[in-house]
C-alpha cells in the first residue's frame, strides 16, 4: 500500500466541482454564470420595470413578458394529461455527457426493480418507496475517439419511477437523498469502505413542481484489479430529480483523482435533460434514434459566425451542448405549444450589452418541424402589443419574412415607454431547413432592433449562414 492516503487527498472534491466553488480556475463555468444571472434578472425585470434602467446586460424583450413562470421550455405540457411512464422517458445516449473524448452509452434497459439496487446506497426498491411503475438504464463509458481503448470500472445509471403523487414522490425523493448522503453502511461491507459525501448541490429544472439536487462523494480504495496503483478512488456524483409524481435517480460512479468540470459536471448538466424528459404529456421528446435523420451530431457547427472572443470577455461561449435551458419565446402570456421534438442542442454567447443565444431542435418529420415554426410566429402575430408593465413600459413585437433555408422568419421586440422607444429589444431569427429548426435570440444593445431593424435582421441572419447551410443533415436530400 501507498503511504499516502487517496482518500484523504480527495477530501478537497466536493469543494471544487463545477459551479459548487473552489479554487479552480472556472472561466468557462463563470461565463455561465453570467448567463444564470441573465436568466435571473429576467424573472427580476419583469416584478420591477424601475431595474430596466440600471440592468447591465440587456435581457431579451421576449423572456421580459408574458407567463414568467419557471417552465422556460418551449413545449407546452397539458397537465391533465398523464400518460404512463415508459422506457422513453430515460436519457438516452444522446441526452448523456462526460468530458468530450468520452461517453456514455446505453447496454441495458429494463422495467421494474430487478435484482439490484437501484443506487449504490439504496436501503429498499423503489417499488418498496411506493412507485406504481420503475424503469431503469444503465451505461458503460467508452472512448469515442479511440474505441480500442479499454475502460473499466465506470458507470452510469438512471431509474425512474411514478408515484400515486406528487407528496409521495416528495417523500421518496427526500429518503433516497438521506441515504446517499449516509452510505456507510451500504458500503461497509465492500472492499471500499470508506465513504464520505458532500452537501448537495441544488440544481434549476426550469419546470414547476420540481425540485433536483446533486450529492457528490468518494470512496475507497479502489480494489487492486482496477487500480494497482493505490492511488485513485472511486468518484461518485448522484443526481435526484423529482418532477410532479415522478422521480428520477441519476448515478455515476468514476475512477480517478480528480473531476473538474468547468462547464458544470456531467450529472448536473444532464439532471435538466432528464427532468424535461420525465414530463408527463404528448409533447415527450423522442429518441433520435427511432426517427432517422434526426440525430444532431456532436459536432454540429451552431456556434459557427459568433467571434471568439467579446469586447469584455474571453470566453462568451457556453456550449454547444444538450442541457443548457431552451430558449423561451412567451408574449401575452402565451407560448408556442411544440410537437414531439427528437433531439435539441444549444449555445449560448455573452457579452457586455451583447447576449445571445442559439438552439437547433429537430423532429421526426418535416410536418412537425413546419408546424413547430408556424406555431412560434402564430404567438406573435397575435400578440403585436402586451399588456403594459407597472411602470408603463408596453412590450410590442412584429414578425417579418426573411429569406433563408425552407422557410424563415424574424421576431423584432422592443419596449415601448410613455415618452417614447426605450433603449431595450432584442430579435430572434427563426429558420426551418427540413426536419430542423434553428432559432437566434440576440439581446443587448446588438440585438436591439428599434431604428435599424433590417439591419439587425440581416447581420443575425448572415452569422447564422453556415448554421443554415449545415441543417442540410435533415432533409431527404441530405447534404
Amino acid at each position: 500500500m501507498p503511504d499516502h492516503d487517496p482518500i484523504e487527498e480527495l477530501t478537497r472534491f466536493g469543494a471544487e466541482l463545477g459551479r459548487a466553488g473552489g479554487d479552480m480556475p472556472l472561466s468557462a463555468a463563470d461565463v455561465r454564470r453570467r448567463g444564470d444571472r441573465i436568466r435571473r434578472r429576467r424573472t427580476a425585470l419583469v416584478a420591477g420595470g424601475a431595474a430596466l434602467a440600471v440592468a447591465t446586460v440587456t435581457a431579451p424583450v421576449l423572456l421580459l413578458t408574458g407567463n414568467q413562470g419557471p417552465d422556460k421550455d418551449l413545449a407546452t405540457k397539458d397537465p391533465a394529461r398523464s400518460g404512463p411512464l415508459s422506457q422513453h422517458d430515460l436519457l438516452t445516449d444522446d441526452d448523456t455527457v462526460y468530458n468530450g473524448v468520452e461517453d456514455w452509452f446505453a447496454t441495458t434497459t429494463s422495467e421494474g426493480d430487478g435484482q439490484g439496487g437501484f443506487h449504490l446506497c439504496a436501503r429498499e426498491s423503489l417499488t418498496g418507496l411506493g412507485a406504481t411503475a420503475v424503469f431503469q438504464r444503465d451505461f458503460e463509458l467508452r472512448n469515442t475517439q479511440d474505441p480500442s481503448v479499454e475502460i473499466t470500472g465506470d458507470h452510469f445509471g438512471e431509474a425512474i419511477a411514478q408515484f400515486p403523487d406528487a407528496a409521495s414522490a416528495a417523500a421518496a425523493y427526500d429518503t433516497i437523498a438521506d441515504w446517499v448522503r449516509d452510505c456507510s453502511d451500504q458500503v461497509a461491507a465492500t472492499e471500499s469502505p470508506d465513504y464520505t459525501s458532500f452537501d448537495p448541490r441544488p440544481v434549476d429544472t426550469g419546470l414547476e413542481d420540481s425540485e433536483a439536487q446533486v450529492i457528490d462523494a468518494h470512496y475507497g480504495p479502489v480494489p487492486s484489479s482496477l487500480d494497482d496503483s493505490g492511488d485513485l478512488a472511486f468518484i461518485a456524483e448522484t443526481g435526484l430529480v423529482r418532477v410532479g409524481s415522478r422521480i428520477a435517480v441519476l448515478g455515476s460512479t468514476v475512477i480517478g483523482q480528480d473531476y473538474d468540470f468547468t462547464d458544470g459536471t456531467p450529472v448536473e448538466r444532464m439532471v435538466p435533460i432528464a427532468a424535461d424528459r420525465l414530463q408527463p404529456g404528448a409533447n415527450e421528446p423522442t429518441d433520435p434514434a427511432a426517427a432517422p435523420g434526426t440525430r444532431i451530431a456532436d459536432d454540429f457547427p451552431l456556434a459557427s459566425g459568433w467571434p471568439a472572443t467579446g469586447n469584455e470577455t474571453d470566453q462568451p461561449l457556453t456550449g454547444p451542448m444538450r442541457g443548457l435551458d431552451p430558449i423561451a419565446l412567451v408574449a401575452c402570456d402565451t407560448s408556442a405549444t411544440e410537437p414531439r421534438r427528437s433531439d435539441r442542442l444549444l449555445a449560448e454567447w455573452v457579452d457586455v450589452e451583447d447576449v445571445r443565444f442559439r438552439q437547433v431542435t429537430t423532429y421526426p418529420s418535416e410536418d412537425a418541424a413546419a408546424e413547430a415554426t408556424a406555431a412560434i410566429a402564430a404567438v406573435f402575430e397575435a400578440c403585436p402589443e402586451g399588456p403594459a408593465d407597472q411602470d408603463g413600459t408596453v412590450p410590442r413585437w412584429e414578425v417579418r419574412d426573411v429569406d433563408a433555408g425552407d422557410e424563415a422568419f424574424a421576431v423584432l421586440g422592443w419596449q415601448q415607454a410613455t415618452g417614447g422607444p426605450t433603449p431595450f429589444g432584442d430579435t430572434t431569427l427563426v429558420v426551418r431547413v427540413g426536419r430542423a429548426v434553428l432559432i437566434e435570440n440576440r439581446g443587448g444593445h446588438a440585438g436591439n432592433p428599434q431604428g435599424r431593424e433590417q439591419e439587425v435582421v440581416e447581420a443575425i441572419s448572415d452569422d447564422a449562414a453556415p448554421v443554415v447551410d449545415a441543417m442540410c443533415a435533415f432533409t431527404d436530400a441530405g447534404c
